[in-house]
This record gives C-alpha cells, structure tokens and sequence, in this order.
C-alpha cells in the first residue's frame, strides 16, 4: 500500500513532544483530486496526513508533522488525519474503506492504538457534519478483523 506523496504546505513541523493517540476519519466533501487541490494551496490553511479516492493514497503531511484537519490544536498534535472521497449524497467506494482499513492497521501497529476507541469521527472532535457518510464503526471493525 505505498501512498502517493502530495506536498502540502500546511503543516507544523513536529508534534511538540505529544504522541500519536487517535485516527481522525474525515470526509472530503468531493473527490481526491478536490482534496489535492485544496491542500496544495497554501491560502487554504487545512490538510490531513492522508487522502483516500478513487484508487489512490495520497499523503500530504507525513504523520511525523502536525496536519491542520481536526479544527483543534492539541487534537491535531495528537492524531493523524484522514480524508475519504465521499460527500453527503455519496458513500465511500467499498475500494475507499478497503485503503482506508489497511491503511488505518498499519497506523494502529505503529502507534498501538485500539481501533474501537482511538479511530474517531471529526465530528468527536469538534461540532460538524463530517465525516458524514463514511461509516466508522465499518472501519474500526475492519481494523479489529486484521489486526
């Protein structure tokens, strides 16, 4: 699963000491290239560490450095972002959940996390609509299947 590396300039270097804790599940509101466009632009002042669409992984941030997803900082220090092609009509592809699974196992191993408590919506973080249609618990028990 080798992600495709997409620079965005929105980031902070490092995490200030803090540990990965959490997995923030966001939706794009369009597809990947939507999300490639906008965390290219360093006026957007937003990433995620990662964007998954249309058969592809992007990374944008590497999960080293602080992404600007979650709308809050100390939760940004802690987690690592995830951005899933889907909008409010459409559900990810079951392509997108398959990246995403594997994807968010891989993070799970490296950094220890339980996938049932620490995969969490945007919406855990701060009051939105996102991740909207992508199905969490899908994700987390998907995880929990492989890990």
């Amino acid at each position: 699963m080798a992600a495709i590396q997409v620079s965005s300039p929105n980031f902070t270097e490092g995490r200030e000491g803090t540990a990965v804790d959490r997995i923030v599940i966001h939706y794009i509101v369009g597809t990947l290239a939507a999300a490639d466009a906008t965390f290219s632009d360093p006026n957007a002042g937003v990433s995620a560490h990662y964007g998954i669409g249309e058969g592809e992984i992007h990374q944008f941030v590497d999960e080293a450095n602080t992404a600007w997803h979650a709308g809050d900082w100390n939760f940004n220090l802690r987690s690592i972002g995830i951005e899933h092609s889907a909008d409010p009509s459409r559900a990810p592809t079951q392509d997108t959940y398959n990246k995403s699974i594997d994807l968010c196992a891989t993070i799970c191993r490296t950094y220890g996390l339980d996938p049932q408590s620490q995969i969490v919506p945007h919406s855990f973080v701060v009051s939105t609509d996102c991740p909207g249609t992508v199905d969490i618990q899908a994700i987390r028990d998907g995880v929990s299947a492989i890990l």
